[in-house]
């Protein structure tokens, strides 16, 4: 007997042959063919998958391919000084080294380089896309050329290769009329005669400045002739001020500081003496060997300034009679004193 080796298909088909011939007709038999026969599919598909992975590994190794080139440009159509995107795109496999072009004096061909960049970007199985883009403009009409560009390439330690990229042409329109007539620019004029001269303005302009100037000069001419308020009058009505203000507020000791300034700031008026700025002793001191007051009005000054010193930092309580009293004698001293007021009415004025 002569024994045939079968390899595992044949063996499979030789068996699902034979189930088939002697078992077909049983459903339990059929259901099992059929699920062998989908396992095998499955695993031959998985081997074609590998395999194709394999050959296309194989060729990387034997070989890199030299890259692709392209360039792109946003429009071939623009005005003096517009802008557009020029791109060169470079797309290599694993492993090449690129070298991008490089352009001289900030140009490319007719065109002015206003920007630049470049970015890179990796695909699948290391495989990278590089572009080097410009933002480009020219500034002569017609039909302008983007040159051809220089892309070098090399394995890495290997001999430069290079490519170069397509020219392209951009056609740029000029902004004046097809005609070239320019109406809307017109020459600078020459200078004027003196007979253009337009006098009339300046003649205005200058009287226009006199009667401004003139109406400051009576405008403070009047201020200065308006009477103003006299030194004793001006402290008298402080005085009827703060009588009003204690008869609503009630409070005493603001009343007395009150009076007690007005009749401060009415010395230093009249008397030309630093009265606010000195202790009631200091001030009182001051007028000791003066003859501007009477010996009378320095003992009237005396009682009052202490008076009012009593409630201010003493913290006395004076009754209804003690403040009428105090108000009495401050008019008192400002009515026997008001001769030296009326003098400097002639002389200076007071602002209230």
């Amino acid at each position: 007997m002569k024994l045939v080796k079968l390899e595992p298909s044949a063996r499979f088909s030789g068996h699902q042959n034979f189930i088939t011939a002697n078992f077909g007709a049983h459903p339990k038999f059929a259901t099992s063919g059929r699920r062998a026969a989908n396992v095998t599919s499955s695993k031959i598909g998985w081997a074609v998958i590998a395999f194709c992975y394999l050959i296309a590994a194989s060729a990387w190794a034997a070989g890199v391919r030299e890259p692709e080139v392209k360039v792109r440009v946003s429009t071939h159509e623009i005005y003096i000084g517009d802008r557009i995107r020029y791109a060169i795109e470079v797309a290599a496999d694993k492993g090449l080294e690129i070298g991008l072009p490089k352009f001289t004096d900030n140009r490319i061909g007719d065109f002015e380089i206003k920007d630049q960049g470049t970015s890179r970007k990796t695909r699948l199985f290391g495989a990278q896309n590089l572009t080097a883009w410009y933002v480009i403009t020219a500034y002569e009409p017609g039909d302008r050329t983007i040159p051809s560009a220089t892309v070098q390439y090399r394995v890495s330690g290997g001999q430069w290769a290079s490519l170069r990229t397509k020219t392209d042409t951009v056609k740029v329109l000029s902004v004046l009329p097809k005609d070239g007539k320019v109406d809307d620019i017109k020459d600078i004029k020459g200078p004027i005669g003196y007979r253009q001269i337009k006098w009339f303005i300046i003649l205005g302009v200058v009287v226009l400045a006199l009667a401004l100037a003139g109406a400051v000069k009576v405008y403070r001419y009047l201020k200065g002739r308006i009477v103003q308020k006299l030194p004793h009058e001006v402290a008298l009505t402080a005085l009827d001020e703060g009588l009003r203000a204690l008869s609503k507020t009630g409070d005493v000791k603001e009343y007395y500081s009150g009076i007690s300034d007005t009749i401060r700031r009415y010395i230093e008026r009249i008397f030309s003496v630093r009265a606010p700025e000195m202790t009631t002793e200091e001030f009182l001191a001051s007028l000791g060997d003066s003859t501007a007051l009477s010996s009378h009005h320095k003992e009237l000054l005396k009682l009052f300034l202490q008076a009012c010193d009593l409630v201010k930092f003493a913290k006395y309580a004076p009754s209804s009679a003690e403040i009428d009293s105090v108000y009495a004698a401050a008019k008192m001293f400002i009515d026997e004193t008001k001769e030296k007021s009326l003098a400097l009415a002639g002389k200076k004025t007071v602002k209230v």
